[in-house]
């Protein structure tokens, strides 16, 4: 029997939120992330100053969506699957402690993006 594949294209955010996702729901899944620039993660690396600014503190959908005048319609159905506290309680499931500045950004308590 053949082990079933996921190829994941691209090595940002998304793509190793949907690899780590996979895997925790298909343990037997062989799972390859594919990335062009070869460099893993780059941009969250250096989101926040460095500092991995994860999410924003607003937990109101309809807030959320005018913050992105293009493409809303889209997010709306998005954030109603996953959304601000979903996104919080991925971290802390992992062990990833976060915390809110007085702006709303959310980063990790290490403040370090590594």
């Amino acid at each position: 029997m053949h082990k079933k594949r996921l190829v994941v294209i691209g090595g940002g955010a998304a793509g190793f939120f949907c690899a780590v996702n996979a895997a925790r729901l298909h343990p037997t899944l062989d799972i390859i992330i594919l990335e062009k620039t070869g460099k893993l993660l780059s941009k969250v690396k250096v989101s926040g100053g460095g500092r991995c600014n994860v999410t924003h503190a607003c937990y109101s959908i309809a807030e959320m969506v005018k913050k992105y005048p293009r493409g809303g319609s889209f997010l709306k159905k998005a954030f109603h699957h996953f959304f601000t506290n979903d996104t919080i309680a991925w971290f802390e499931e992992r062990g990833v402690r976060l915390v809110a500045e007085d702006d709303g950004r959310i980063f990790p308590v290490t403040n370090n993006s590594q």
